[in-house]
């Protein structure tokens, strides 16, 4: 087992053959795709990484990612934390050909010159995994917003006085 923050390229073949694990940390600041998307850039990404063959010696990697990652509700606007713990298997393959080859179970990764670099894997995984549009729960929500009392007389003073045929009526009286 090895402790890496520098350098993420690693073999999986030479790995897989060892049936070894690697763990990396990186924060979350060294992602600069993912720290666009973020409200704030600081915390942590933990990563293990298995590495095996398959019944038909297929190279697979397991990865478990870890991460606390800020976001921006978009209905209060502040800063809300979405956590991600995900499992994550890929298949690394030479060829982008061979990505129709792959099961869906498995998330095909193309290796260059027989290296890959489990960062930039790792930080398109996490891209995929932030929600489209990141809200607070609803219990959250209503605790922090205040609607006031309704005031029925105004509303209807006021849709009286809004109707663009009330100035009609007063013709229809005269």
């Amino acid at each position: 087992m090895r402790e890496s923050k520098q350098n993420s390229s690693i073999q999986p073949y030479k790995l897989a053959n060892k049936e070894g694990e690697l763990r990396h940390h990186w924060q979350v600041s060294e992602f600069k795709r993912l720290s666009e998307m973020l409200i704030d850039d600081s915390g942590r990404v933990e990563v293990i990484v298995q590495a095996y063959f398959d019944d038909r010696r297929r190279c697979l990697l397991k990865a478990n990612i870890k991460a606390e990652l800020k976001l921006e509700c978009q209905t209060t606007f502040e800063a809300i934390t979405h956590k991600l713990d995900k499992v994550v298997v890929f298949c690394a393959v030479n060829a982008e050909s061979q990505f129709a080859e792959v099961e869906e179970e498995f998330e095909p990764v193309l290796m260059e010159d027989g290296f890959l670099d489990m960062a930039e894997v790792i930080e398109d995984e996490i891209i995929l995994s932030v929600p489209i549009v990141a809200n607070k729960s609803l219990e959250e929500i209503d605790k922090k917003m205040s609607y006031g009392e309704l005031d029925e007389e105004a509303i209807a003073a006021e849709k009286a006085a809004s109707n663009p045929f009330s100035v009609l009526q007063n013709l229809k009286k005269t």
